[in-house]
């Protein structure tokens, strides 16, 4: 943001004339610098600088580690545009502080400008010199020199700073209670009483001898005389 270019593979831009600014990154030509309604470019005194920081494995630095790399990127910055560090904030508001992605990006507020333009900024903050800071800060709080580390893109743009709120994470547990309900069943035995007539048929027998028929069954009935006794 703030400068343009119409060099094909350009490693450098052009910063915007002052009291201009371009709001887009690969601005090809001059005129994508427009005029700003101040002139400084700085309407609500405040500025958001975002900086690529390649080869930081931020993540796996320990949590000391952290905190000083925030701090001293805080200083730097601050140091660049010629502030106190107390007005360099991260995105949550904190004073003398930045906001560190898990990719190693640097971000930031410069808060109460005042005296300074936004083109000052470009130039304090576009060059090699500011780069280097980074760099050698970085390797300060680490001890070592981390692999590829370097500054890539670093962009100034004016912004009116609103910090970010915490968000939090609300966790619903649901419970599904099962109800059961039991039936009581009476079982009733009814016991049905059944009279049947049976008759009784002799027919073709002695007189000691009876033939019963029930129910289409044939019972054979034998008188036998007790023992001793006379005929």
């Amino acid at each position: 943001a703030g400068t343009w270019t119409d060099e094909f593979e350009a490693t450098a831009c052009k910063i915007c004339p002052a009291g201009e600014w371009s709001h887009s990154s690969g601005a090809r030509l001059q005129g994508n610098c427009v005029s700003c309604s101040g002139s400084s470019c700085l309407a609500e005194g405040s500025a958001r600088v975002s900086i690529e920081l390649r080869g930081l494995q931020y993540q796996q630095s320990t949590s000391t580690e952290q905190a000083d790399l925030r701090v001293a990127f805080a200083r730097d910055i601050a140091l660049a545009a010629g502030v106190d560090v107390s007005l360099v904030v991260d995105l949550m508001g904190q004073n003398s502080s930045v906001t560190m992605g898990q990719d190693g990006s640097i971000s930031a507020f410069l808060l109460d400008l005042e005296g300074v333009s936004a083109r000052d900024l470009a130039t304090r903050f576009y060059n090699d010199a500011f780069r280097e800071t980074l760099v050698n800060s970085t390797i300060a709080v680490l001890g070592s020199r981390p692999e590829h580390l370097g500054a890539g893109a670093i962009t100034v743009e004016p912004e009116h700073f609103v910090p970010l709120q915490p968000t939090t994470t609300s966790m619903t547990s649901t419970s599904t209670v099962a109800i059961t309900s039991t039936s009581s069943s009476s079982v009733v035995t009814t016991t049905t009483a059944m009279h049947k007539d049976i008759a009784f048929t002799t027919t073709g027998l002695s007189s000691d001898t009876t033939m019963i028929r029930v129910a289409g069954l044939t019972w054979l009935l034998i008188a036998v005389a007790p023992v001793g006794s006379t005929a």
